[in-house]
C-alpha cells in the first residue's frame, strides 16, 4: 500500500461523550445565557463544551433547553447525540417531540422520523401543525406517497389542512411523486397562491418524475401575473438540467440578464449549463463575475469535473487555493472527483490534506467522496481506513463504500461489504441497490442477482427506474434476457439509460442485430440517445462488420454533438480501427481538440496491432508515456504481441523491465503475455523462467507454453509438459491439444499425434474442431501419408473447412503430389476463391514436375479473379530500430552494399558446391534468371543487411510473413557455417534455428499451411511503414494492387513531424499509383 506523506488523519464527528469533553470554567452563566449561547454554536465542539458547562453547572433542564440542544446537534449532523438526549427525557412535549422527528428529516433517515411518529401517537401526544409539517417531508424524503397519503387524511380530520405550511408540504410530496393533479387541486383550494406557493410547485414538480412539469407551472406563473423571484428560477434550474433542455436555459439566461438577481442565481445557471453539458458558457459567465464567491468556484469546479474536463476542474481547483477564499464542500467534492478519474492519487491526496488543514468538517458526503478517490486510484486500503474510521457509518456510508468496489471491478468485495452491512442490520435502499447490482453483473452470479430482486420486491424498496434499470442489466448481462425483457416492458417511465442498458448488453454480448433492432425501437418510442447509446451502438457495427452504418452512426453522432465526448470519441476510434480502417481512426485519434485518456492510447495500440502495424503500435506506446500518460494493464497486454510479432527482442526486454517496475509482474495475464512474446522472439529460455516463476498460474499459462514449444518443433518437450499439466491437475482444453499437435506436426511425432487426437475424445471427452483436424491432416501429410489423410477428411463428422483442404494442399507441395493437390484446390476455390495463395501452392507442385503449362494456367486463373501473389516481407531488430525487407526491393539506402555482401557469400557458398534449387520458381525462364529471383528473396536481404550492421558473431534473428523456401532453407545453413554466425528465422510456420550448417527443424519443413501466412492481402492497396534510417527520417511505402508491385521513398522529415500530413499525402500517393 503506497503511503503519502501528505494524507491527513481521517476527522471524524464523534459520538456525545461528556468524557472527552473539556472541563467547564466556574463562571456562573445564568439560564438565559446558555438558551442564548446553545443557538449560537459555530461548531460541534463548541456546543459539546457548552452542554458541559449545562451538566455541570446543575442548571434545570426544561423541555426549551432539550429542544434547543436536538436542534443544534442534529444541525451539525451528530444525529446519535440528539437521539440520546431525546430518550433521557422521560415524558417528552409535543415540541421535543418535533425537535426529534425534524431532526431524522433533515439528516435523511426519514423512515425513522416516521416511525417517531408512530410511537408518538402510541404514547398519546397530540401532533401540532409543525408534527406535521414535519412528518410530510419525512414521507417526501422516503418517497413514501401511501403513507404521506394516509397522514393527509389524517391532517384533514383535525381542521389542519388549511395551514399554509402543511398545504405547501403536501404540495412539495405530491409533485415529487409525480402526482401533479392532486398537487394542482390542493394549489387551487388556496384563496390566493404568492410566489412561495408557485415556488412550492415548481421546485416539486423539478425533481418528480416529470420535470416537463415544472416548465409548465413556470408558465402559468407567468400568466398569472406573478413575477419570479430568484427561489423562482433556482426551483426551475434543476428541471432544465434533467431534460438537458439547453434552448431552454439559454431562454431563461436571456430573461435573468434583462432583470436584477441575485449571484446565486448566477451560480444557478453555471451549474445548469454545465449540466446541460455546455461547460464554456458556464464558463463565460463564471469570468463575468466580478467578485466570485466560494460557491462560484464551487459550481464551477463541480461543472467541469462531471462533464469529463477533469484537468481544467483541477486547475481551477488550483486557482481557488491561490485565492483569498476558503474551500467549500462542492469545491472539494468536484476537485476529488476530477483526481478520482485521473487517476492522480498525488493530487487527490493533497486535496484531502488540503481540506483538513482548513478546518473542513468531512461529512458523510465528502468522506464517501474520499473513499471513492483512493478506490479508483487503487488505494483500497486507505478507502477502508476511512469507512471505517467513521464514528457513524449510515446507509450513504456503506452504500458509498459498495459502490467504490463495485465501480473499480473489485466485485468481490462489493458483495462481502452488502452482506456485512446486511449482519448489522442496516437496510439496504435504492442507492444501495443500485450500487450492488452491477457487482452480480460483473460476477455474472446469476442466482445472487436474482435474491437482490427479490429482496427489493420483499422490502418494498419499490422499483423505479434507477433500481429498475440495473436489475435489467444485470439479467442481460448474466445472459438471462427473457427475464431482463419481462422487467424492462413492466418499467414505467423507461429513460434512455434504461433502454441504453439493454442494447448495451446485447452488444457487449455480440448480438448486434438485437442490439440495433432495440436502438430502432427507442427511436420509435421517441427516446432521444445519449452519448451512452451511440456507445452502445457502434460495437454492434463492428460485430456485424457493417462499416458503411458506422459512418452514418459518425454522422449521426456529428449532428447530435455527440463527438465532442470522450467516451464516444473512444468507441469511433475502436469501431475503425476494428473495422481495418485504420487511417480513420489514427485521424480522429490525432484531432489536436482530443483530450485522450489512457484508454484512447489503448484502443489505438490493440487496433493498430489487430491490423498488422505492430512497428506504429510500439510508436504509440512510447508516445502515451511521452505525454506522462502511466500505461496500465490494459496498455501492457495489448502492447507484448507488437514485440511478439516482430520477434523484438529488446524491445520486448524493455517491456518486461517497465512491467517489474510498475508492479504489474505478479498479474497472471501479464506473465502469459511474457511467456508468448519470449517463445515468439526466439527466446525460449526465458518464456520457461517466466512460467517456472509465476505465482498463480491458469490453464492459459499452460497453453502458451505448449504454443511456445510447438513453434520451436520441440515435440518431446510439449509432450512433456502436456503430461505434468494434467498431473496439476489442470484439465487441457481444445486451444492445449491445438498446442500440442501443433508440435507433434512440427516435430514429425506421428503416433504420438494421433494417440492425442483419440485420446481428446475417450479420456477428455472434447470433440475436435476444425483446427484439431487441420492439425492432425497436416501431420499425416508431412509424413507422407497422404492416402490416409485424405480418408480422414471424408470421414470427418464436420464439413472440412478451408484450413483442413489447405493443410493437405500443403503436404501435397512437400512430396509434389499433383493429385491430391488437385482435389484439395478444387474445394479450396469454392470455399475461398480470392485467396491467392491457394493457386500459389498448385503452381509450385506444377513448377516442380516442369509442368508449365499448367503454371501459366494458375497464373491466369490469378490475373482474371485480380488476386496477386502475397509479396514475401522480413523483419530484422538492429540496435532496438526493426527494419524491413520485401522481396526484390532495391529502394534500401544500403542497397549496393547488401549487394556486395550477398555476393561474396554467394562466392563462398559456390565454392561449396552450392546449386540453387529452382523448383519454386513460378516463371518458365532460363536457370540463370530463376536464380535471380532467388536471391532477391525478403529473408536474403535481412541477412546480408544483418551482416552488414552487426559485430561478427552476433545472432542474427529474422522474421518472415511466408514459409522459407526450400532454397532460402538450404542458404541459410551454409551462411551460417561461412560466417560462423547462429541465425534465426521465425517464419509462417515455426522457428528455424540454424548453427553450424544445421537446422533445428531437421529439415522436416515446408508449408504447413498456407491460410496462416500473415500480412495476406488480396485485391487491395495497403500501407507497410517500416523505418530504415532514424537520422535520414527515410520511410518505405511499400504498395500491392492488382499485381503491381511498385515501392516509393519518403521523407518523414519533408512534413515536420506532422503525423496528419503525412498520412494525407502517404493516402494520395496510394491514389494516384492506384
Amino acid at each position: 500500500m503506497l503511503k503519502y506523506a501528505m494524507r491527513p488523519p481521517l476527522r471524524s464527528v464523534a459520538a456525545f461523550s461528556l468524557g472527552n469533553l473539556a472541563q467547564p470554567s466556574t463562571k456562573q452563566i445564568v439560564y438565559h445565557d446558555y438558551h442564548k449561547l446553545l443557538r449560537s454554536c459555530k461548531n460541534i465542539q463548541s456546543l459539546q463544551q457548552l452542554h458541559a458547562r449545562v451538566v455541570t453547572a446543575g442548571v434545570h433542564l426544561d423541555d426549551i433547553i432539550f429542544t434547543q440542544l436536538v436542534n443544534s446537534y442534529s444541525s451539525f449532523g451528530n444525529t446519535e447525540s440528539a437521539r440520546l438526549i431525546f430518550y433521557s427525557v422521560s415524558k417528552p412535549s409535543t415540541i421535543l417531540w418535533n425537535s426529534m422527528i425534524r431532526a431524522y428529516t433533515r439528516c435523511g433517515r426519514h423512515e425513522e422520523g416516521l416511525k417517531l411518529y408512530y410511537l408518538m401517537q402510541e404514547r398519546g401526544v397530540e401532533p401540532d401543525k409543525f408534527t406535521f409539517t414535519f412528518v410530510i417531508k419525512a414521507c417526501t424524503g422516503a418517497s413514501d406517497t401511501e403513507k404521506g397519503t394516509l397522514i393527509h387524511q389524517e391532517i384533514t380530520r383535525t381542521g389542519l389542512h388549511f395551514d399554509l405550511y402543511i398545504r405547501a408540504a403536501l404540495i412539495d410530496m405530491y409533485c415529487k411523486a409525480g402526482r401533479i393533479e392532486t398537487a394542482e387541486e390542493l394549489f387551487d383550494q388556496l384563496p390566493e397562491a404568492d410566489v412561495v406557493t408557485w415556488n412550492t410547485m415548481i421546485g416539486g414538480s423539478a425533481q418528480s418524475v416529470q420535470p416537463c412539469a415544472a416548465l409548465e407551472i413556470f408558465r402559468k406563473m407567468i400568466s398569472a401575473g406573478v413575477q419570479p423571484n430568484s427561489v423562482s428560477f433556482l426551483n426551475l434550474f434543476p428541471a432544465i438540467s434533467r431534460l438537458s433542455a439547453l434552448p431552454l436555459c439559454r431562454s431563461v439566461h436571456g430573461y435573468v440578464l434583462r432583470r436584477v438577481f441575485t449571484s446565486a442565481v448566477s451560480n444557478g445557471l453555471i451549474d445548469t449549463y454545465s449540466k446541460c453539458g455546455n461547460v464554456e458558457t458556464a464558463h463565460r459567465i463564471f469570468d463575468r463575475f466580478v467578485s466570485k464567491d466560494e460557491v462560484s468556484w464551487g459550481t464551477m469546479i463541480s461543472g467541469y469535473a462531471h462533464n469529463g474536463c477533469y484537468m481544467e476542474a483541477l486547475n481551477l481547483f488550483d486557482n481557488l487555493r491561490r485565492s483569498n477564499l476558503r474551500l467549500n464542500q462542492v469545491s472539494a467534492v468536484g476537485a476529488l472527483l476530477a483526481a478520482a478519474e485521473t487517476r492522480d492519487i498525488e493530487k487527490g491526496a493533497d486535496i484531502h490534506s488540503c481540506m483538513t488543514q482548513e478546518g473542513m468538517e468531512l461529512d458523510t458526503t465528502v468522506i464517501t467522496t474520499l473513499m471513492a478517490m483512493y478506490a479508483k486510484c487503487g488505494e483500497l486500503n486507505e478507502a477502508r481506513e476511512l469507512f471505517f474510521g467513521m464514528g457513524e457509518r449510515d446507509i450513504v456510508a456503506w452504500s458509498a463504500m459498495i459502490a467504490a468496489f463495485s465501480q473499480t471491478g473489485h466485485s468481490g468485495e462489493a458483495v462481502h461489504f452488502f452482506r456485512e452491512m446486511q449482519r448489522v442490520k442496516l437496510k439496504p435502499n435504492r442507492i444501495t441497490m443500485v450500487s450492488i447490482l452491477p457487482a452480480c453483473a460483473e460476477l455474472t452470479d446469476l442466482n445472487f442477482g436474482k435474491s437482490i430482486h427479490a429482496f427489493v420486491i420483499k422490502a418494498d424498496i419499490g422499483i423505479d427506474v434507477s433500481v429498475g434499470t440495473a436489475l435489467v442489466a444485470m439479467y442481460a448481462k448474466c445472459g438471462s434476457f427473457g427475464y431482463a425483457h419481462a422487467l424492462f416492458d413492466k418499467l414505467q417511465n423507461k429513460d434512455v439509460v434504461t433502454w441504453n442498458a439493454l442494447i448495451n448488453s446485447y452488444a457487449q454480448l455480440g448480438d448486434a442485430r438485437n442490439a440495433l433492432k432495440l436502438f430502432h425501437l427507442s427511436q420509435l418510442a421517441g427516446v432521444s440517445p445519449d452519448s451512452g447509446t451511440m456507445v452502445g451502438v457502434l460495437p454492434a457495427c463492428v460485430v456485424l462488420e457493417a462499416l458503411e452504418l458506422g459512418m452514418c452512426f459518425h454522422g449521426y453522432i456529428i449532428k447530435c454533438g455527440f463527438d465532442s465526448d470522450l467516451h464516444v470519441k473512444n468507441a469511433l476510434i475502436d469501431f475503425y480501427a476494428k473495422c481495418g480502417s485504420i487511417i480513420c481512426a489514427d485521424i480522429l485519434f490525432s484531432d489536436n481538440g482530443f483530450d485522450k485518456d489512457e484508454i484512447s492510447w489503448n484502443i489505438m495500440i490493440a487496433g493498430t496491432m489487430k491490423n498488422g502495424w505492430a512497428k506504429e503500435a510500439l510508436s504509440y506506446f512510447h508516445q502515451m508515456k511521452m505525454e506522462n500518460l502511466k500505461p496500465n494493464l490494459v496498455t501492457l497486454v495489448s502492447i507484448l504481441p507488437a514485440a511478439s510479432y516482430l520477434a523484438a527482442i529488446r524491445e520486448g526486454m524493455n517491456l518486461h523491465s517497465y512491467i517489474i517496475r510498475s508492479g504489474y509482474i505478479s498479474n497472471t495475464l501479464v506473465g502469459n503475455s511474457l511467456i508468448d512474446m519470449y517463445a515468439k522472439c526466439g527466446r525460449l529460455d526465458l518464456a520457461e523462467n517466466i512460467f517456472d516463476q509465476m505465482y498463480n498460474r491458469d490453464r492459459v499459462s499452460w497453453n502458451a507454453m505448449l504454443s511456445g514449444y510447438a513453434i520451436h518443433g520441440y515435440a518431446k518437450d510439449a509432450i512433456k509438459v502436456f503430461s505434468v499439466m494434467k498431473d496439476n491437475s489442470i484439465e487441457p482444453d481444445a486451444v492445449s491439444f491445438v498446442c500440442v499437435l501443433s508440435a507433434c506436426r512440427h516435430g514429425g511425432f506421428v503416433e504420438e499425434g494421433i494417440h492425442l487426437f483419440k485420446a481428446m475424445s475417450s479420456e477428455h471427452y472434447l470433440e475436435p474442431n476444425l483446427e484439431h483436424y487441420a492439425c492432425i491432416v497436416d501431420l499425416l501429410g508431412r509424413a507422407g501419408r497422404l492416402e490416409e489423410a485424405y480418408s480422414l477428411i471424408n470421414k470427418m463428422p464436420i464439413t472440412p473447412d478451408a484450413g483442413v483442404w489447405g493443410a493437405l494442399l500443403g503436404a501435397c507441395r512437400m512430396h509434389y503430389n499433383i493429385k491430391f493437390g488437385e482435389v484439395a484446390l478444387d474445394h479450396l476455390v469454392s470455399l475461398e476463391p480470392q485467396n491467392p495463395a491457394h493457386y500459389v501452392v498448385l503452381s509450385n507442385i506444377y513448377a516442380q514436375h516442369r509442368r508449365w503449362a499448367d503454371v501459366a494456367k494458375m497464373r491466369l486463373m490469378l490475373n482474371n479473379l485480380g488476386l496477386t501473389k502475397t509479396p514475401g516481407c522480413s523483419w530484422v531488430e538492429i540496435k532496438g530500430i526493426v527494419h524491413a525487407f520485401r522481396a526484390a526491393d532495391r529502394s534500401h539506402p544500403q542497397f549496393e552494399s547488401i549487394c556486395m555482401v550477398w555476393k561474396e557469400l554467394r562466392e563462398k557458398m559456390e565454392e561449396m558446391s552450392y546449386v540453387p534449387d529452382t523448383s519454386s520458381v513460378l516463371q518458365n525462364v532460363e536457370e540463370e534468371e530463376k536464380e535471380s529471383f532467388l536471391h532477391g528473396h525478403s529473408e536474403r536481404l535481412a541477412i546480408a543487411f544483418a551482416i552488414l550492421n552487426t559485430e561478427a558473431g552476433t545472432t542474427i534473428q529474422i522474421v518472415k510473413n511466408l514459409r522459407v523456401c526450400s532454397d532460402c532453407h538450404a542458404v541459410t545453413k551454409l551462411i551460417t557455417t561461412i560466417t560462423g554466425r547462429k541465425i534465426i528465422v521465425r517464419d509462417a510456420s515455426r522457428f528455424h534455428v540454424f548453427e553450424n550448417g544445421n537446422c533445428s527443424c531437421k529439415d522436416y519443413w515446408g508449408i504447413a499451411n498456407p491460410i496462416a501466412c500473415e500480412n495476406r492481402v488480396a485485391g487491395k492497396a495497403f500501407l507497410q511503414l517500416s523505418c530504415m534510417d532514424q537520422d535520414t527520417g527515410w520511410f518505405h511505402l511499400n504498395q500491392q494492387s492488382h499485381g503491381s508491385d511498385t515501392t516509393n521513398f519518403i521523407c518523414v522529415k519533408d512534413f515536420k513531424k506532422d503525423t496528419k500530413v503525412f498520412v494525407t499525402h502517404l493516402t494520395d500517393m496510394l491514389k494516384t499509383q492506384s
